[in-house]
């Protein structure tokens, strides 16, 4: 756990001392982590106040006027929880940048006390008696959970009747989808419900509703985040990460929930990588000049439905060589058919490990779980209301014995290999590709609206870009502009394994030079949002 609570107490202390006479002013729908700090540094604004602004936020819009529906369960408590943590504050300072501060969770990930949904109602919304590994961190560095937002049905069939809110429509085009799984986490960031939020990403499962509700969304190296305390898909690609207004604000939150953690052991092999501070103060000053990025035209789709997508890139790609990036383009793999080799269909293991992984996280609720195994759960609720292939996975052979399961995870290691080598070939610091290079869906025909399994399921699709989702290597996704209909897009920056550092420190050049992002129409500001620093 970073003990972050004396350097940041003398840091608050020494920006407000620095502080110009007069105060800036910021206000909900703009507001970053940094600011929020400074203005309860000034004593302009409190936990409680600002919980009751968010609340305020998520009751306007939620369930009302636009109607993005992305709220499945608010935290009773969050309030009480800010008060005491204002309390904290005035005796002792902050724990940490994130004390006081709401974050928002996609209902996979166990909160003690609160329902985990999963997007299925005959789950039984079972109450953990217990945090998942990254909510007590949260909580250790006085982070408030203040809702447990939709995702994607997960083991039935997306928005249908097993749903417990339906679907979630789009921040920026209400008739367009917002991405999957972690749908509400994306649409919660860009409605301006919390400053921070965590997904899950087995197939993009993070870096698509970021892209496509123009926020960042980052995932760190395999290994680097506990999985603990979370509904799984599968052991081999799993993993959280937080999505977030800013770069800055992303690896706040990482730095945070980043760590060893002994009840997932896979944190082992990234020893000597997690982060030991704010990650956030190694990005300030950061600079695109002389950094090498490659522009990966492997993963560039061509077609006339990828024009806009493509021609967004083109421009970002611009601006990165104006801010003073060396633009390596094109960088080659070799392999003209990569983006098909690595999407889901071709690499995905999580087929293979989902009934497996799901038991275990059964374990953990502990006797009051509802149901003991997933086939137990199956049988009760009725095999028609799971997905065709959550039913199809009871029968898969164990990978232990599976030929299939084997060649997809020796695939994985060679392509892991393979893009480590190219990037050390070309003297790169990253990679850069188009995330998306397709607008989001509409909603009736989203992935999302159909599948049990996020945006992973279905055959390969050109333009959707599963590389580092398949290959557990850190990405970012910023805001590069929008396509008509006012659609997000997003650039992807990505590098090898434990590059996790320097892709936040690209990305967040990228986005201070290029400055993309605009707030959502449909969730303006409300009265009384704004504040001074």
């Amino acid at each position: 756990m970073i003990a972050f609570r004396p350097a940041l107490a003398a840091l608050l202390l020494a920006l407000v001392a620095a502080s110009p006479a007069r105060a800036a002013e910021a206000d909900l729908t703009t507001a970053t982590v940094a600011e929020l700090n400074a203005a309860f540094a000034a004593g302009s604004l409190t936990s409680e106040k600002l919980v009751s602004l968010y609340l305020a936020r998520i009751e306007a819009y939620d369930k009302q006027g636009p109607k993005v529906n992305c709220v499945i369960t608010l935290n009773p408590e969050a309030l009480a929880q800010a008060r005491a943590l204002d309390a904290e504050r005035k005796a002792k300072g902050p724990r940490s940048p994130i004390h006081g501060l709401p974050v928002v969770l996609k209902d996979l990930i166990d909160v003690a006390g609160l329902p985990t949904t999963a997007g299925f109602v005959p789950f039984g919304a079972p109450v953990p008696p217990r945090d998942s590994t990254i909510v007590a961190r949260i909580h250790a560095a006085g982070g408030i959970i203040l809702a447990k937002v939709s995702t994607t049905n997960w083991f039935g069939n997306g928005f249908l009747d097993t749903h417990p809110i339906g679907e979630s429509p789009n921040p920026y085009n209400l008739a367009h989808s917002p991405g999957g799984s972690s749908n509400g986490s994306g649409v919660a960031i860009a409605a301006s419900f919390a400053p921070l939020a965590l997904g899950t990403d087995t197939s993009i499962s993070v870096q698509s509703p970021a892209a496509n509700t123009s926020s960042v969304g980052f995932v760190g190296t395999y290994g680097m985040v506990s999985r603990a305390g979370i509904v799984p898909r599968g052991a081999t690609q799993d993993r959280p990460g937080p999505l977030a207004k800013t770069v800055a604000d992303a690896a706040t939150l990482y730095s945070i929930v980043a760590g060893w953690d002994v009840e997932d052991l896979t944190t082992h092999v990234a020893l000597g990588h997690h982060p030991t501070t704010d990650w956030s103060a190694e990005l300030k000053g950061q600079s695109l000049v002389g950094r090498r990025l490659g522009v990966l035209r492997e993963m560039v789709p061509s077609g006339e439905k990828f024009s806009e997508g493509v021609a967004l890139f083109e421009r970002a790609i611009e601006d990165l060589r104006k801010a003073g990036a060396q633009i390596v383009d094109p960088v080659l793999t070799g392999n003209p058919s990569l983006a098909f080799d690595t999407s889901q269909p071709r690499m995905r293991t999580a087929e293979y490990e989902k009934i497996g992984a799901t038991d275990a996280y059964l374990a953990r609720l502990g006797p009051g779980r509802p149901f003991r195994t997933t086939r137990e759960m199956m049988e009760k609720v009725g095999f028609d209301k799971f997905s065709r292939s959550m039913v199809a996975a009871l029968d898969l052979p164990s990978p232990t014995v599976s030929p299939d399961y084997q060649a997809r995870y020796r695939a994985r290691l060679a392509h892991i290999k393979l893009l480590t080598e190219v990037k050390e070939r070309y003297a790169l610091d990253a990679f850069i590709l188009p995330f998306h290079a397709e607008p989001p869906p509409p909603l009736e025909t989203g992935p999302a609206a159909r599948s049990g399994e996020g945006e992973g399921g279905g055959g390969p699709r050109p333009g959707v870009n599963s590389l580092s989702s398949s290959l557990g290597l850190p990405a970012c996704v910023v805001p590069m502009g929008y396509a008509k209909g006012n659609l997000p897009l997003a650039i992807q920056f990505m590098g090898a394994p434990y590059d996790d550092l320097a892709v936040l420190q690209i990305a967040h050049a990228y986005e201070q030079a290029s400055k993309r992002r605009v707030p959502a129409a449909s969730t303006p500001p409300l009265p009384g949002e704004k504040f001074t620093y």
